[in-house]
């Protein structure tokens, strides 16, 4: 009986050495696994998380942002605004909901372009 554990303890453990390496991905990507899944050129992979080169990157705010300058009030937003009573800047070529007292980004409602289609 004895016997029969050691060798059901013996057989666990050959499984758990062979399964934790394959399930740490040892080997793939070098160590960039934050790369990995990325299907961008050489030079555009280490320079930037986009693919697109440094200088050609738009800059955009995130939630929580305060956008201060070169921004353009939305005055009556149209059928694309989720709240219609909302308050709507345009800057960068991108539309965001503000908060109009603070000018906080509330959310990022989509790039310019897109919207006025």
């Amino acid at each position: 009986m004895v016997r029969r554990y050691f060798v059901s303890i013996i057989v666990l453990t050959a499984a758990c050495a062979v399964a934790i390496p394959l399930a740490a991905g040892n080997g793939i990507g070098h160590g960039k696994s934050d790369q990995a899944g990325l299907h961008c050129p050489a030079g555009l992979a280490k320079t930037s998380s986009h693919c697109v080169p440094p200088d050609h990157a738009k800059k955009f705010y995130r939630r929580g942002d305060h956008i201060l300058d070169e921004y353009i009030w939305i005055g009556t937003p149209g059928e694309w605004a989720p709240d219609p009573f909302g308050s709507y800047v345009q800057a960068g070529g991108y539309v965001y909901q503000v908060n109009r007292e603070t000018q906080k980004v509330l959310r990022l409602i989509g790039a310019e372009a897109d919207l006025e289609n």
